[in-house]
């Protein structure tokens, strides 16, 4: 996935460790307790995206043909994966708010429309705008700090550098932006919040991903242990 004009949004990487539960049905995409994300409602999220993505760029390029000099829209993509990334993470991360008393920073889903394009009532936004929210909040109580070697790495091997920038450089870009650290600190919350959570993810949409974007580039991180949370299909 690809998303032109992201900066200024939060960006944040989570580790997670493998779970598995027994409960299973085809038409469910994720459990979050008692709640049951349908895979009716991931795809219809996904196909509107993806949609709206093709009619863009179909009428990017006519506009190009009789004028060489007209600008690419905002074009965003996702997929199922991602879509359900979103739903569990934001879910993990109001848990935590609660759970540390943490102050809630409400991520404005009219910013997240503007940099991608869309109006600030589509579902897709809206998912960002509930993600960032839990994210951004629990990321505010961590401290800021150099980035560690591994936190660098992971940055790099997530496609974070430009294709052709020299691996030292790079790397040492990352650890001296010490505004990232606050959100490492955010992902060993969120991990933790995950392994005793009640939550658990159809492998058709799995494992879970983080979506990260970081200077104008869509990423989705993996986690450790192959990302986990999936439960046993039946």
């Amino acid at each position: 996935m690809r998303v032109r004009r992201l900066a200024g949004l939060v960006a944040v990487l989570l580790a997670g460790s493998a779970l598995t539960a027994c409960r299973s049905q085809p038409d469910v995409a994720a459990y979050l307790g008692d709640r049951r994300v349908t895979t009716a409602e991931v795809d219809a999220i996904v196909q509107g995206v993806n949609a709206e993505a093709d009619r863009r760029l179909a009428a990017f390029a006519r506009a190009r043909a009789t004028d060489p000099g007209t600008l690419p829209p905002p074009i965003v993509r996702t997929t199922g994966t991602e879509v359900v990334s979103l739903i569990v993470l934001a879910d993990l991360g109001h848990r935590v708010i609660a759970e540390r008393g943490l102050s809630e920073r409400t991520a404005p889903a009219g910013t997240i429309a503007e940099t991608f394009g869309m109006p600030p009532t589509d579902p897709y936004v809206l998912l960002w705008a509930d993600y960032l929210t839990g994210l951004q909040s629990v990321a505010a109580a961590e401290q800021a700090r150099p980035l560690t070697d591994d936190e660098a790495d992971l940055l790099y091997d997530a496609g974070a550098a430009d294709p052709d920038a020299d691996y030292d450089a790079a790397v040492y870009r990352f650890k001296t932006q010490v505004n990232l650290a606050p959100l490492f600190g955010a992902r060993r919350r969120l991990a933790a919040a995950m392994e005793g959570a009640d939550v658990s993810v159809n492998p058709q949409y799995g494992p879970v991903v983080l979506p990260v974007v970081l200077d104008g580039r869509h990423l989705d991180v993996g986690f450790p242990n192959e990302g986990g949370v999936l439960f046993e299909e039946g």
